[in-house]
């Protein structure tokens, strides 16, 4: 297909762009050392610990001081760096840096990995503190759309571990720094107001930033204050499959689409026949099913984001010796979220004919024509009854949070000593709301075309955006409330002393304690074990023909009538300026509205009054979660000479201890024969469980640097072990569910028939936490204060890892003797990460002016994992590390001289694996993308006023998803580009 030799294309041609980039990285050395002295002169005020760095290339000169003194390998975004990039918030701007790959949510930067290790298994703190995951879900990974670029003074990505770095990231450590008021040179006052547009919205919305900085009593106390408002839309169309399922043997192959564990000895379909029980033998015959899309669709979300962040911080200089500091941060999100789709119901083998059908050579279904037979009676949902839906939904979404701290540093002669105590809480609030009407057409025709993308044919008679298509059809609304708090409490002291004694310089200790919790309410309700039903504050209501709903008859004619006066035509652009195939999709079609309703139906329990209590009985969280964790550590850093070579480092040991305690419902139900011979299944009861689970972890670290030629060329080497902890709803949730907080159950077996076990989905309390050791060599060149190249070789050796949706049999999951074959996540072992990182940067100053303001910034990362203990259910091929992309690149060029600063910033990444099972078992792919930025700023000299103008996603790339071949597309994801034009002053 055109679209796989377009992606495998574009690695190989921006590589040999990195490629140049060393090469003139090279070149220009000879002319830089000459022009050392003028160099030197251009740098003279800038300074490691400056507030604002004027400039890109002095902020980038700061980077390479970070990264030259550091005491392991890290790689640093200074002061103007970050708000000098086309990026508005913490994730976007690190992606510049080698080895961190950056994932999207409608065309935003939501998350990263840090050389291939997915963003569950990395540390994201500020100041110290940890970022709480806001979702709710029990994930560990920040979601950094909610830091805006403006309040940070510098960004460590660190890869190598020391002792007293807090534990918890096994691809790395992201530590991002705020300014303090007492660095302050003067008086500081900046402010941006920006208009914001996506040409997919056609609206223009603000964004302003405002900072003051100043210090009063006798310079003793200083005050920093900072708030950012920004009003976001954003978008995002969805070309859609979902999943590829084995529903039906469409071609008669006498080949085998997939193997089936336990059936594998099967030559030929026929041979299946042999199995005497129906249930096995349909799972043998399974193996020659063609893969079909389950539901293909056409999708289109509008995001209108709101967010407030404002921090303010005190800073009192005590005595000479002493500052003491007070940290206040709030940050706040109003989001409503509009889902609309356009879909045809294919997850069941009744819902289409195989006749007809078009089928690839590797068995996946192009082309094929649903059931063709109208129903005989209302309300069917099989065959071609209500096949096609058109939908909204709507979410709001709330979410608060807050972070209070208070430190000090102290430092005396020889003993240095700081400290703090953080308190943390963020709460969410969600309200899901659902319309759907759907539509009874016979033979529909459905084509998956290039790419995978699929399009419908409708029979005459039947058009989707006219009412009367839905007159023997359907429809139905929910509702789904959510709450959740997560919350964390952090104390943190660490003392320093200076020995210059034999090799050591200094001696470094202290401790930690954090204390951490997550509480979600879903929509509950569950029957007691005295059979009491609690009600859920979910609600479903659906409407059937011919019954009563909210008082009223629904008839073929009220039904039309719904659609009249309920649904409008979507936005007219889906999918406008997008280059490449998207079939036949509507530019717009016509879908209900939520917010129409309000006559048609009842929605008086539309709110949360049973989401914690409901006929006077209290809900079960979905979730209850508490982590404390102790830890203590010990770390010496020296110095000395070997043959002639300065060598430095440090050594150090930090002991962990975490107690987890993990709350949730366990549903039982009994499995019997009733009276009329039939095999039914039964709700028991609900009740509350809780595990616990308690784990030490001795994490030894050693850094090496060697100043091959000293303070130019630079060699590290570095050794740790590290660790991630488990998402602790793993330890009891549900596990062969898409929702890590689905509620556990267990199923008794009293049918009597031999070999049918008990069985649960749970999760698994024994789980141990992500470990690994790890090892660093790089090479630094630091040529000059513009100029470094550099070489890094990295290898995991992941110890212990965890796999889900595993089957284990005879498990005392309840620790009482009764054994259960149970679903549940399981440790792996053995997983090997390895790669290579390359890097290159320097200032063109020995060109003639004016060309003497341009610099260029490549980088080049290359990473494999092996032994994952995941595979491919279709192939059974091994699957690399979740987030890993074999290759990733950064080609950042910039101009900045004078008035003038132009920086042009390309960001690329291959293939890599989304998911190891989607709910069909499958794989998910993700294609490799590449991603152009650039930011123009116009500088009046000596006002301090500026003006802007930047680009986000200028060659309009698209997020696509695939299940392991090309054409079997899940997801195809176009948010646009994204605009902004404002001005800038700073005092």
């Amino acid at each position: 297909m055109s679209y796989r030799n377009g992606r495998a294309a574009r690695p190989g041609k921006l590589l040999s762009c990195a490629a140049v980039g060393l090469a003139l990285a090279g070149l220009g050395q000879s002319a830089l050392a000459q022009q050392a002295a003028q160099v030197a002169q251009q740098n003279e005020t800038v300074e490691l610990e400056e507030i604002i760095v004027v400039g890109t290339r002095a902020s980038l000169q700061s980077a390479i001081e970070r990264k030259k003194r550091a005491n392991t390998v890290v790689d640093s975004l200074v002061a103007e760096d970050v708000a000098s990039f086309p990026d508005k918030n913490v994730g976007e701007a690190l992606q510049r840096i080698t080895g961190v790959q950056l994932s999207r949510a409608f065309g935003e930067g939501e998350s990263v990995s840090i050389r291939g290790v997915e963003p569950d298994l990395n540390r994201v703190e500020i100041n110290g503190v940890s970022i709480l995951g806001s979702a709710g879900s029990g994930n560990r990974g920040a979601d950094l759309r909610d830091l805006a670029s403006e309040l940070i003074k510098s960004i460590d990505v660190f890869k190598g571990y020391t002792a007293d770095m807090t534990e918890g990231g096994v691809g790395g450590t992201v530590s991002i720094q705020t300014r303090r008021p007492l660095e302050l040179k003067k008086t500081l006052f900046s402010t941006t107001i920006s208009g914001q547009y996506l040409d997919l919205m056609d609206k223009v919305t603000p964004r302003g930033n405002i900072t003051y900085g100043d210090k009063f009593l006798d310079d003793r106390l200083g005050v920093l204050l900072n708030a950012t408002y920004d009003k976001v839309q954003t978008r995002g169309d969805y070309l859609r499959n979902t999943e590829w399922v084995a529903l039906a043997d469409f071609d008669n192959s006498p080949d085998k689409t997939r193997t089936v564990a336990g059936y594998e000895s099967y030559a030929t379909k026929a041979s299946c026949n042999s199995i005497t029980n129906a249930t096995n033998r349909t799972n043998c015959q399974s193996q020659w099913n063609d893969l079909s899309p389950r539901i293909p669709r056409y999708s289109l979300w509008h995001r209108d984001d709101e967010r407030i962040t404002a921090m303010a911080t005190l800073q009192y200089q005590v005595t000479d010796e002493l500052d003491v500091y007070v940290d206040a941060n709030y940050n706040q999100r109003d989001q409503f979220l509009t889902d609309y789709n356009y879909a045809v119901d294919l997850t069941a083998a009744t819902r289409f004919t195989t006749a007809g059908a078009v089928v690839d050579e590797n068995h996946n279904v192009i082309g094929l024509t649903t059931a063709t037979a109208l129903p005989t009676a209302p309300n069917t949902t099989t065959g071609a009854g209500r096949i096609f839906s058109s939908q909204m939904r709507g979410f709001d979404y709330e979410l608060k949070s807050h972070y209070y701290t208070g430190g000090f540093n102290w430092k005396g002669d020889r003993l240095t000593a700081s400290g703090f105590f953080n308190t943390s809480e963020s709460t969410m609030r969600t309200d899901s709301n659902s319309v759907a009407i759907s539509a009874t057409i016979p033979g529909i025709r459905v084509n998956i075309g290039e790419d995978g993308v699929p399009s419908f044919i409708f029979p005459s008679g039947y058009d989707p955006s006219n009412p009367e298509t839905y007159r023997n059809g359907g429809a139905e609304i929910q509702y789904r409330p959510e709450e959740v708090e997560v919350t964390e409490k952090n104390a943190k002291l660490d003392f320093d002393y200076s020995l210059d004694r034999w090799f050591l310089t200094t001696l470094e200790f202290g401790g930690q304690w954090r204390e951490t919790g997550s509480l979600r309410y879903a929509g509950g309700g569950y029957v007691t074990p005295d059979r009491v039903t609690v009600p859920s504050a979910n609600i479903t209501s659906t409407v059937s023909l011919d019954t009563t709903n909210n008082g009223l008859k629904w008839t073929n004619a009220r039904l039309v009538d719904f659609v009249r006066s309920t649904a409008r035509m979507t936005p007219q652009n889906f999918y406008e300026g997008y280059k490449g195939n998207i079939g036949g999709a509507p530019n717009g079609w016509l879908a209900p509205d939520i917010t129409k309703i309000g006559d048609w139906f009842d929605t008086s329990g539309f709110n949360h009054d049973r989401v914690r209590t409901s006929n006077g009985y209290a809900q079960i969280p979905a979730h209850d979660l508490d982590e404390t964790i102790s830890a203590g550590y010990a770390k010496g850093n020296f110095a000395f000479d070997l043959f002639n070579i300065p060598v430095d480092g440090n050594v150090g040991v930090r002991v962990v201890e975490t107690k987890v305690t993990a709350s949730g419902a366990l549903t039982k139900n009994r499995r019997y024969v009733n009276a009329a011979g039939l095999t039914v299944t039964e709700v028991v009861g609900t009740t509350p469980i809780s595990v616990d689970q308690k784990y030490t972890d001795t994490l030894p670290s050693l850094n090496l640097s060697f100043g091959l030629v000293p303070d130019e060329v630079i060699a590290r080497l570095g050794y740790a072990k590290v660790m991630a902890r488990p998402k602790p709803t793993d330890l009891i949730a549900s596990s062969n569910s898409s929702s890590s907080s689905a509620t556990p159950s267990c199923t008794i077996d009293d049918t009597g028939t031999d070999g049918v076990a008990d069985t649960c989905t749970f999760g698994n309390p024994a789980l141990k936490p992500y470990r690994a050791d790890q090892y660093d060599v790089s090479l630094g060149w630091y040529i000059n204060k513009d100029t470094l190249l550099s070489a890094s070789y990295f290898y995991k050796d992941v110890k212990s890892f965890i796999l889900a949706r595993t089957l284990i049999r005879n498990v005392d999951i309840f620790r009482d003797g009764s054994l259960y074959d149970v679903n549940m996540p399981i440790n792996g072992a053995g997983a090997k990460i390895n790669g290579v990182e390359l890097s290159a940067q320097t200032a063109f100053t020995f060109l003639p002016s004016p060309f003497d303001g341009l610099g260029v910034n490549v980088n080049y990362t290359y990473s494999t994992a092996k032994d994952v203990g995941l595979f491919n259910s279709l192939t059974g091929e091994e699957l690399s590390f979740p987030g890993l992309s074999k290759h990733s690149y950064n080609l950042v060029a910039y101009y900045d001289k004078d008035a003038y600063n132009l920086r042009i910033a390309y960001n690329g990444r291959s293939k890599w694996l989304q998911a190891a099972a989607e709910r069909s078992g499958n794989p998910v792919f993700r294609d490799g993308t590449g991603y152009l930025d650039a930011k123009f700023t116009y500088r009046l000299l000596d006002t301090g006023m500026s003006f802007f103008v930047e680009g986000k996603n200028l060659t309009r790339e698209s997020e696509r998803s695939t299940s392991g071949d090309d054409i079997r597309m899940t997801q195809l994801e176009y948010s646009g580009r994204r605009f902004f034009l404002g001005a800038s002053y700073k005092y």
